[in-house]
């Protein structure tokens, strides 16, 4: 898989649109869709930039394997197996579980300004 296709897998996976991601990584919306449709590879400032966003190493998008995974308290450790990987993501899923779920029954209108809010108040930590 290229390097669009993991981002666009991850943005899915985060519930993010692309306009969101495009938003928060400073790049233009229909630059993911010509990155994706090509099959490109973005600038490294772009990358970087996308894998800040996402919160996801920049390894993981260029689809290389894995040498360390960010932990419970934000560090790094080495990390064996792809299954360090989803025991996160559960982990993250089901820390947040409740919230994501209220946040799903709320309506688009109201949800969007919300999530753009949290995503600008988290860009500053």
């Amino acid at each position: 898989m290229g390097f669009w296709a993991n981002v666009e897998k991850e943005r899915e996976y985060q519930g993010l649109t692309r306009k969101e991601l495009a938003f928060r990584a400073n790049i233009t919306y229909q630059g993911i869709g010509l990155g994706l449709e090509r099959d490109s590879m973005p600038g490294a400032d772009t990358a970087i930039r996308i894998s800040k966003v996402l919160n996801v190493p920049i390894e993981y998008l260029l689809g290389e394997e894995l040498t360390e995974i960010r932990s419970k308290d934000g560090t790094f450790r080495n990390s064996d197996a792809d299954s360090d990987i989803k025991i996160y993501n559960i982990e993250m899923y089901k820390k947040h579980q409740q919230l994501l779920e209220k946040l799903e029954k709320i309506p688009l209108a109201i949800k969007e300004p919300i999530t753009q809010m949290i995503m600008r108040i988290s860009d500053n930590y």
